[in-house]
């Protein structure tokens, strides 16, 4: 068999309707676009061995959505004669796009328009990608961050952040970078709750890349970043300001250490998916109506974030009438890596804390790997086992919203289970675990 490798990218604006509702931030905020301030971008890279294709979708949104991804996979299989489990999908995590489906219950309404524009972006990606493959020597190299940028949403003392970008080009003969992939971990929440769509800080990042001529098409993957944010601003002249110099700062370093890295092979293509059952806690309907009369308590005396109290008690009581009628609460989840070579990224379909992307990268049995949050849908955070331990109760913080409370007890605000403290490590353990089907 040849080890001829062929490579393929893409890129398309995904048009986002006029007052569609822009995700997160919050319950019932009503954030209703009124305009765009830079665009949303789907992007595809495919990477062809003759024998298998895998194709990786990204897209300018907070998350992907399960059954979204499952249905278009299914259809791109058929379509361009592709295996399903090589086919992936994710978001990049801004803040400030539609959703394709609820995260949270509140925290951005669907757009049946917008999921509409996605699926004929995609199409049109994946089309265009194929189409234009060709030989390209892929180069691999990891940047340091030299001025911090993010912060570790964390009240212990461990406030390390992700250190670095990893990146991989993909050289033509003639030196030209058909594609620069890029993966750090920090959430996407510069630009704040405005009313406008914006790509964030990595789509200001994708936009210097191509100014600056550093690649024809850019690629972000999120990294496992559930507890680093930007270092915040407040006022919406300092994050304008925030965002330049964040994106001006990652831009420089990634663009310092390009020459700084070293070929990889990307022969031979590899995939696999597996749906999974993720721990969760048994729900006790008696024990959610407890939960929620003692926090309605607590807003009637106005201790802590009211709205939020209220949110969460609503969610209580209805995780018990569906505990009570026989709701299935179990959570099951695509987990999926793909390989091309030496070059590996680990699908991760929720928030996973940092530790959780380190881990996997140090394990990894290929010499670059890479992990990827939010893919092929979401389902809130998979903090680490000492996060659980900080916040053994629902009633360990005051305010709601707070990191602790919002990471481990905030499974209701998707109408689904508290995960059990084990997450974290029970997602590293199965991905590795799926990663010796591909040696």
């Amino acid at each position: 068999m040849s080890s001829t490798v062929l490579v393929g990218a893409a890129e398309k604006i995904v048009d986002v309707p006029l007052f569609a509702e822009l995700g997160g931030y919050g319950p019932f905020r009503g954030r209703r676009n009124i305009g765009v301030r830079d665009p949303l971008y789907c992007r595809v890279l495919t990477v062809n061995d003759g024998n298998r294709r895998n194709v990786v979708i990204i897209t300018d949104m907070i998350a992907s959505s399960q059954l979204h991804s499952r249905l278009l996979r299914m259809e791109l299989a058929e379509e361009f004669s592709l295996y399903p489990d090589g086919i992936m999908f994710a978001g990049t995590h801004t803040h400030s796009g539609p959703c394709l489906a609820s995260c949270d219950v509140g925290y951005g309404e669907p757009s049946a328009e917008f999921a509409a524009n996605w699926r004929a972006a995609v199409r049109e990606c994946v089309r265009e990608a194929i189409a234009g493959e060709e030989v390209v020597k892929a180069f691999s190299g990891k940047a340091p961050i030299r001025k911090q940028l993010g912060s570790r949403r964390t009240m212990g003392g461990d406030k390390h952040t992700d250190p670095e970008s990893r990146f991989v080009k993909f050289c033509r003969e003639d030196g030209s970078v058909k594609l620069l992939l890029h993966n750090h971990a920090m959430h996407g929440v510069v630009f704040g709750p405005q009313l406008y769509v914006s790509a964030d800080w990595m789509g200001d990042v994708n936009r210097k890349i191509k100014e600056r001529k550093m690649a024809e098409i850019p690629l972000f993957l999120y990294g496992t970043a559930g507890d680093v944010n930007v270092i915040w601003t407040h006022s919406r002249e300092e994050r304008d300001k925030n965002l330049e110099w964040i994106s001006e700062s990652y831009t420089d370093d990634l663009q310092t250490a390009l020459d700084e890295c070293e070929e990889i092979p990307l022969f031979k293509v590899n995939s696999v998916l597996r749906s999974v059952e993720l721990p969760t806690e048994k729900v006790d309907p008696a024990e959610y109506r407890t939960i929620a009369a003692k926090l309605q308590e607590k807003a009637q005396q106005g201790v802590g974030d009211v709205k939020l109290l209220n949110f969460i008690h609503d969610r209580m009581i209805e995780m018990a009438v569906m505990a009570e009628r026989g709701h299935d609460f179990r959570v099951i989840r695509d987990l999926q890596i793909v390989r091309m070579g030496e070059l590996e990224i680990f699908a991760i379909p929720g928030e996973a804390f940092l530790v959780i992307g380190e881990e996997l990268m140090k394990r990894a049995s290929v010499k670059f790997p890479l992990a990827l949050s939010v893919a092929n849908g979401d389902s809130g955070y998979f903090p680490d086992k000492e996060m659980f331990a900080r916040y053994p109760s629902v009633y360990d913080s005051d305010d709601f919203g707070a990191f602790g409370f919002y990471e481990v007890w905030f499974g209701p605000g998707q109408l689904r289970p508290k995960f059990k403290p084990e997450i974290s490590s029970f997602i590293v353990e199965k991905l590795l675990e799926l990663e010796k089907e591909l040696d």
